[in-house]
């Protein structure tokens, strides 16, 4: 399950009078893990950031929900913005903590307009990460190898040059894989897992189910993401709203779960509700 960590406004966006309880915010993310524990294996957290919200960092969120909860917990380590130094320290200290999987990102880039900050990449692909991380355990004493985790886009399944990189990041140490959002049927998502499969990239795939709240959400994902979501789909979500969102995203979900031959599990994203995750998994 994707767990949405909590936030605040930029300072320059804060009233006077505001104050915030992160104490309260942590209690409510904590009180929705015990809520699904009983439907997931673990949870993950993305690690958002945009120039008009404060984000705490993944790694102290998972290792603070980790410790209330007992739950495994996933923290997201983004290459964009941080140096090879910062990224190792981010994670050894998980590794101290008692983290056991990591999912490591490169990072959408900002939108080039006034105010956004710029893009940096001291390490520009995440196979250089991994490798580095997989050298730093062999210096470290602890007894459970870390699991990590990456994406790959099944979309660039014929694309060569992608399965290249791919390989590249299985060949450095990657563990599993983290799939885009699934909004095709299913027989052409199973296409896509076989072209990949015989490539020769034989780690498993976890698929990402993400439920869409009404029309205007997809499109904002649209322009946002560039993913491709079926016309009538958008067409319906006018008039069905969070509830078809559901439904598509429940059928998405039972679709995979049914090819289970082809299929080594999926993430549902709660989009900041428990209760979504429960309704697909039902």
């Amino acid at each position: 399950m994707e767990m949405f960590p909590p936030g605040l406004p930029s300072p320059k966006l804060m009233n006077n009078s505001q104050t915030f309880d992160l104490n309260f915010r942590f209690d409510k993310l904590a009180e929705s893990i015990d809520k699904l524990q009983s439907l997931a294996d673990a949870f993950s957290l993305p690690e958002l950031k945009d120039g008009d919200r404060v984000h705490l960092n993944s790694v102290g969120i998972a290792t603070e929900l980790k410790r209330r909860t007992g739950n495994d917990v996933i923290p997201t380590i983004t290459l964009r913005d941080a140096n090879k130094q910062y990224l190792l320290g981010s994670v050894a200290y998980a590794i101290y903590a008692g983290i056991e999987n990591v999912l490591l990102v490169r990072g959408d880039p900002y939108a080039e307009t006034e105010g956004n900050p710029k893009n940096v990449y001291d390490l520009k692909k995440i196979s250089s990460l991994v490798s580095s991380v997989r050298k730093l355990e062999d210096h470290l004493s602890n007894q459970v190898r870390l699991c990590i985790i990456t994406p790959i886009n099944l979309t660039k399944s014929k694309d060569a040059k992608y399965l290249k990189t791919i390989k590249e990041r299985e060949t450095s140490g990657v563990d599993i894989f983290l799939a885009e959002q699934m909004f095709e049927n299913i027989d052409t998502y199973i296409q896509r897992i076989e072209t990949v499969r015989k490539a020769g990239i034989v780690s498993p795939i976890i698929h990402n189910i993400f439920p869409l709240k009404n029309h205007e959400d997809a499109v904002r994902c649209v322009e946002k993401f560039g993913w491709t979501i079926p016309a009538n789909e958008l067409r319906n979500l006018k008039s069905g709203g969070s509830s078809f969102g559901i439904e598509m995203a429940r059928k998405r979900y039972h679709s995979l779960m049914d090819r289970k031959d082809k299929v080594q599990g999926a993430c549902i994203s709660t989009r900041g509700d428990p209760e979504t995750a429960r309704l697909i998994t039902s």
